[in-house]
């Protein structure tokens, strides 16, 4: 089914750019009509590699000229995008004027370039600025702690334009009690990734009682569990499988492992509700297991579509695909949901759906 879909997206992606360069033929009145399509067609196989490092992971050639090909396709994205809003405000103004005018000559083609390029570069300038956005919830602790938490990193990811150094001292910059990985931390083959930087940066995070970390569905994609266990060796973050650890007497922190690895039912882990229960789990679909056992499930997962009009179909598959939302804090009785957009990026290297985020709660 898979392989069907990606045929038919193939086939859908060059008929529309087959249009686009009989289009830009028209327009400018080139005459070598052939050799022009044969130029827009070969540029266009470029962003076709994303799909096979999609399936092919950990393949550095596939790696580089994906990484081009993300960034292309986001372009012809937003070029396809700005062709009708140019044609509708020139309708708009021929009504107006009571002339007729040409839909789309060059300047319109032109200026359909110009927009997709500066709304590629601001969603590449986005994604290097992320913001810290804070909580302030009640769920019954004791007394009060600062939890920061992080999720989609990315690490390795291909296209990735991840500093882990400014990651880190923007996390250290929110003084917290308790730093929190939820999945999706590293993205690619853990040969393929330098250890020693991983470990050696992100064992700068500064946290009062530790840094806990879960494993994401892409951590999955191309490494076994075991693999993924080794690659946080060394470092001050304890990895929790299907695990409950309590935080100095104050709340039950839950780490579940991503459900493409395999793992328990909720309430085969959590041993006691004698504290409040805050549960780690990557994917925010399975919050209903949850509702019933715990106060707070942190998740990322979605980015919350990373890009426009990405955020529209993620927010509208994960209602109905899973009745669940996509992004920012649901409450439910007793019961919170809290989806963190993510730091990192995944294919696209740009953020247009909200930057990335660092999320603080003041519990």
């Amino acid at each position: 089914m898979r392989a069907i879909l990606l045929v038919v997206c193939g086939i859908v992606y060059y008929i529309v750019l087959f249009m686009l360069a009989k289009m830009i033929i028209h327009a400018f009145n080139i005459k070598r009509e052939k050799t022009t399509i044969g130029i827009i067609l070969g540029v266009g196989i470029i962003p076709l590699f994303c799909i096979l490092d999609y399936i092919f992971r950990g393949n550095p050639f596939l790696e580089f000229v994906s990484s081009f090909g993300y960034i292309l396709l986001g372009f012809f994205l937003y070029y396809v995008l700005a062709l009708p809003i140019i044609i509708g405000i020139k309708k708009i103004i021929s009504l107006i004027k009571k002339k007729e005018m040409k839909i789309l000559g060059k300047s319109g083609i032109l200026i359909a370039a110009a927009l997709s390029c500066i709304v590629c570069i601001i969603g590449v300038i986005c994604a290097q600025v992320p913001e810290t956005k804070n909580y302030k919830l009640d769920i019954g602790l004791k007394q009060r702690m600062r939890i920061t938490v992080v999720s989609d990193i990315h690490y390795g990811a291909t296209g990735s334009m991840l500093s882990l150094d400014k990651m880190v001292h923007n996390i250290n910059k929110t003084n917290a009690d308790v730093v929190l990985l939820v999945g999706d931390v590293f993205d690619n083959k853990t040969k393929n990734l330098n250890h020693e930087k991983f470990v050696t940066t992100m064992n700068k995070i500064e946290s009062k009682y530790g840094t806990y970390a879960v494993t994401g569905n892409h951590e999955f994609m191309t490494n076994t569990l075991e693999e993924i266990a080794k690659f946080y060796e060394g470092t001050n973050i304890r990895l929790l499988l299907d695990e409950e650890i309590v935080i100095q007497d104050v709340f039950r922190l839950v780490g579940r492992i991503d459900y493409r690895g395999g793992r328990k039912e909720l309430n085969e882990v959590i041993t006691s509700n004698d504290l409040p229960i805050i549960v780690l789990d990557h994917q925010p679909q399975f919050y209903r297991e949850a509702k019933d056992l715990a106060d707070l499930q942190i998740s990322g997962h979605t980015h919350n579509g990373q890009i426009f009009p990405g955020d529209l179909l993620i927010g509208l598959l994960n209602l109905i695909a899973y009745q669940s939302p996509s992004d920012g804090l649901h409450h439910y009785d007793d019961f919170i949901l809290s989806i963190t957009r993510g730091y990192g990026t995944w294919g696209f290297p740009m953020r247009l759906s909200g930057p990335n985020q660092i999320v603080t709660y003041d519990l």
